[in-house]
């Protein structure tokens, strides 16, 4: 499970830097100025260029990203029922998305923009569990409906029919 784990985590490490460098060349081309780094000055700040402050903020997002891979193997911890899973994830998840949402994105300094992230994280969140959820028990159904008709199909060829 642990290297479970750190794969999930890496991979989704890689793939979002990989995403997130794409967007911001996509901005930087679409705005018209290469030479415009796509962070908030209050980040940038903190650094000596605007190039360390695009990389740190790259690492942060993958650290985002890693979180949820991590994360999920919480999902497949069979001892706990998918409430407590889900609780257990959307509490990691957002213990790494918050604090790095305040520093590279500035959620903690517009109230607004804060409220509207946390309500959208939220609303998101479940909205994918409703769905995770409906199609568990669609796929439990099935198991039932088939396990229900081999016991039938078993019974009569035991006993005749």
């Amino acid at each position: 499970m642990i290297r479970s784990a750190v794969m999930r985590g890496v991979n989704s490490f890689v793939y979002a830097i990989g995403i997130s460098t794409v967007i911001q060349l996509i901005v930087m081309v679409y705005v018209g100025r290469p030479e415009m780094i796509p962070v908030l000055p209050e980040f940038a700040a903190h650094f000596s260029n605007a190039f360390m402050a695009l990389l740190v903020q790259n690492v942060l997002i993958g650290v985002i990203s890693a979180s949820f891979g991590i994360g999920s193997v919480i999902m497949e911890l069979e001892h706990l029922s998918l409430v407590t899973q889900s609780i257990l994830y959307f509490i990691l998840t957002t213990a790494v998305w918050y604090p790095v949402g305040c520093l590279c994105f500035g959620l903690n300094k517009y109230p607004g923009t804060m409220v509207v992230m946390g309500i959208s994280y939220t609303v998101s969140y479940i909205w994918s569990w409703m769905i995770q959820y409906r199609i568990c028990k669609r796929n439990v159904e099935e198991i039932n409906r088939k396990l229900q008709q081999i016991r039938k199909e078993e019974a009569e060829k035991t006993y005749g029919g």
